[in-house]
């Protein structure tokens, strides 16, 4: 037996918080902007709405002890690429 799940734009789905619907369509307007702070960049849309945070290593001498951090060098470009989205899929 299989099953099979079908979504319409008006669907809502009882067993997660997810609700597909056109009216709740959530918008991150650009430009997008990355921001630096202390130990991360941050990526904001054009309300100052927080869209992605890029941690990195601030000691990079410290870092192969904690191998799972980006160099401040990885989590800028990152960022950059992530900050040029809107412009990438034409939603400027």
């Amino acid at each position: 037996m299989t099953l099979q799940r079908t979504a319409t734009a008006n669907a809502v789905c009882s067993t997660s918080p997810c609700v597909m619907s056109p009216q709740s369509t959530r918008r991150f307007p650009p430009p997008w902007s990355v921001q630096e702070l202390d130990s991360c960049f941050v990526v904001k849309d054009a309300n100052g709405q927080a869209l992605a945070y890029m941690y990195f290593e601030k000691e990079p001498l410290r870092r192969y002890r904690r191998s799972e951090l980006l160099t401040r060098d990885e989590a800028q470009r990152i960022a950059a690429v992530f900050a040029k989205l809107p412009e990438v899929l034409g939603e400027t």
